[in-house]
């Protein structure tokens, strides 16, 4: 019987230091035992280490490298603050000098095809820190449509970019990720090459997803997806792209 894969080793860091963003962003700078940590392609993701409160446990989530700088070893992460839960609790209270763990290198993350002449990005606040990351690395000449649902107007950020940005923000209104898929269905692709980003609540990904696949006749090659949650479940995987359904 093969031995059990091993989990990346936690690294110590602490937290270097904090800004909002917006009403539902923050950002850390952390530092500490970072040495030779790689952060992967733009929007890749990792483990996070943080306490909570009545346990002596750490709370494991999920969250997206926004930057990374080798020397002097900063990492740095923006947390969206879209639920009630340890991560949330913990970012909006955290200090210069408080001490958290990562785990992990930077994984799965974006960079067009060489011959992709467009790529659009369809997205909740939960993903919008990946985005802004992968925007910020996007080459000059390609077309970028970045369509993203916030719970609030005062969440939209500006995105930074050499590509040609369109960028459309939705307001939440009903159930979350709503507008998206409404969106999604009204939204004609651009001709020539391109690629289909999407990152949203796992059910609405599956639904835009099919819409892509199935109505817009995109080459499941060119389409990228991922759950960044799932209603009403803690802690939803991160491997969940939806390719298994």
């Amino acid at each position: 019987m093969p031995d059990p894969p091993q989990r990346p080793p936690r690294r110590k860091v602490a937290v270097h230091s904090t800004s909002r963003l917006s009403p539902r962003l923050v950002r850390i700078v952390a530092t500490g035992e970072l040495e030779a940590w790689d952060p992967g392609q733009p929007g890749a993701h990792f483990k996070v280490f943080v306490p909570q409160d009545g346990s002596e446990e750490l709370a494991m989530r999920t969250y997206t490298v926004r930057s990374f700088e080798p020397e002097p070893g900063a990492l740095t992460i923006d947390f969206a603050l879209h639920s009630d839960g340890p991560a949330t609790a913990w970012a909006q209270r955290a200090e210069p000098g408080e001490r958290f763990q990562v785990s992990g290198m930077g994984r799965s993350g974006f960079v067009p095809e060489a011959l992709s002449e467009w790529c659009v990005f369809l997205a909740d606040h939960a993903a919008l820190p990946a985005v802004t990351a992968i925007a910020a690395k996007l080459p000059a000449g390609l077309r970028a449509i970045v369509i993203v649902e916030l719970q609030d107007a005062e969440d939209a950020a500006a995105l930074e970019s050499s590509a040609d940005l369109e960028v459309r923000w939705l307001i939440e209104s009903g159930a979350p990720c709503e507008q998206l898929v409404t969106a999604t269905r009204e939204l004609a692709l651009p001709t020539g090459e391109g690629q289909v980003w999407v990152g949203c609540e796992a059910g609405s990904m599956r639904e835009i997803r099919a819409q892509m696949l199935d109505e817009q006749q995109l080459r499941p090659g060119a389409l990228h997806t991922r759950a960044y949650w799932k209603q009403d479940v803690a802690n939803h995987s991160d491997h969940d792209t939806g390719e298994d359904d």
